[in-house]
């Protein structure tokens, strides 16, 4: 009765989210009374388009109130071993003492004003540990909070960010191993010939079954006009490609005449929905088939039900990217994509990066089903569960405030 009792009273919450009634979380036993950052490094090697990743440095953040916590995750940066997590972990600060209806008008009022200091990287896992305070706060998900209702398990998305094609083979197989070969993604260069060997040489090893998803990170540059730009695309899709994910810089006019003529290859815009409160509002019917939710630049968790809403309307599909991450975040990701009901999920605990982490973990909503897509038991908040002490032991450093 108590949990139907708190769910009725979603519908009269206040406008700045809508899916929640902050009546309960306004009073001295629901301040944010300690958050702790961990600073967790990995040194796999990355490639893009534009540069390459040697190292990177994660953040495992923690926010606690009373008896409740919540947890979230960013890269706090890349290619920089000395990272001082305390001088980093600055923007947290003003959180500590905010009861958590106080934090999340703090953050929704940063995100309309013009001169906000914190980036949209940082208000998403602010957001993200609030949505996991205040879900184990009123013992609900936070996927409910967010009023996504969708259940059913998702494919993993596996990412291979190689030019090498010694590696990239060996990679696959790293992927067929796993059982994650359904549904395999790789960077491109935005250099044709050497583009097509990899999508020759990922249907080659994947077979026809495989979903092949290729992401050039607008690394296309070299064309004068949208139909010179498709030649290139249909020659990739004929290479082996089922998709391409942000082949140019492209105007919302361009994405959709684009999308025109490449079909039967479906375009995954990105980065022009960057941050979601934007992409909201520039989304039109026929600019891609498949629109990509992407971690660390959303900005807000608040938008993605009504984004992922109005893709639908679009007769559109959506998927849920990644940013490399490795730890708590991939929990969040994966009950969001489940939540919205999205084709795959590439926010998935990786192998090596992500072994140190998983050894913390006592308990996630998340797992890999019989199919060997992702599915949740839905948890109070995001539900996760780690072991601070063996998490304090393998972190390189810890902040506390």
């Amino acid at each position: 009765m108590q949990r139907r009792k708190f769910i009725s009273t979603l519908s009269k919450s206040l406008a700045v989210f809508p899916a929640l009634s902050f009546v309960a979380f306004d009073n001295k036993d629901f301040v944010i009374d300690e958050i702790k950052v961990y600073r967790y490094d990995i040194n796999t090697v990355r490639h893009f388009s534009w540069g390459t990743w040697y190292n990177r440095q994660h953040a495992f953040i923690k926010f606690r109130a009373g008896a409740h916590h919540g947890w979230s995750e960013m890269v706090a940066s890349t290619n920089n071993p000395d990272l001082d997590i305390a001088e980093w972990g600055t923007f947290l600060e003003p959180f500590k003492g905010m009861t958590v209806k106080e934090a999340f008008e703090f953050i929704t009022d940063e995100q309309v004003d013009a001169n906000s200091k914190l980036s949209v990287g940082q208000m998403e896992v602010i957001e993200m540990c609030l949505l996991d305070l205040a879900g184990k706060i009123a013992q609900v998900p936070a996927v409910e909070l967010l009023d996504m209702t969708e259940h059913r398990s998702v494919p993993g998305l596996y990412t291979i960010l190689q030019k090498d094609l010694d590696v990239i083979s060996s990679q696959i197989q790293a992927a067929i191993r796993l059982n994650l070969n359904s549904h395999v993604k790789f960077k491109m260069f935005g250099d044709t010939k050497l583009d097509k060997r990899i999508a020759i040489l990922a249907r080659e090893a994947l077979g026809d079954e495989s979903m092949i998803l290729a992401d050039a990170n607008r690394g296309y540059k070299n064309w004068s006009s949208v139909e010179q730009l498709a030649e290139v695309m249909k020659e990739l899709h004929h290479s082996g490609l089922d998709a391409m994910e942000d082949p140019a810089t492209l105007s919302v006019e361009q994405w959709i005449e684009l999308q025109k003529l490449v079909i039967p290859l479906k375009l995954v815009p990105d980065y022009p929905l960057r941050p979601a409160w934007h992409g909201l509002k520039i989304a039109q019917p026929g600019m891609g088939a498949v629109f990509n939710f992407h971690p660390a630049s959303m900005g807000s968790l608040r938008d993605l039900n009504p984004f992922a809403k109005k893709i639908k309307k679009f007769n559109a599909d959506i998927m849920v990217g990644d940013d490399s991450l490795v730890g708590p975040a991939c929990n969040v990701w994966q009950q969001i994509a489940i939540g919205v009901g999205a084709l795959w999920v590439e926010a998935i605990e990786k192998e090596q990066d992500s072994d140190a982490y998983l050894s913390c973990v006592k308990s996630k909503p998340t797992y890999r089903d019989e199919k060997g897509y992702f599915a949740a038991d839905f948890q109070p908040g995001f539900g996760l569960e780690l072991d601070e002490q063996r998490l304090e032991d393998i972190c390189r450093h810890t902040l506390v405030h």
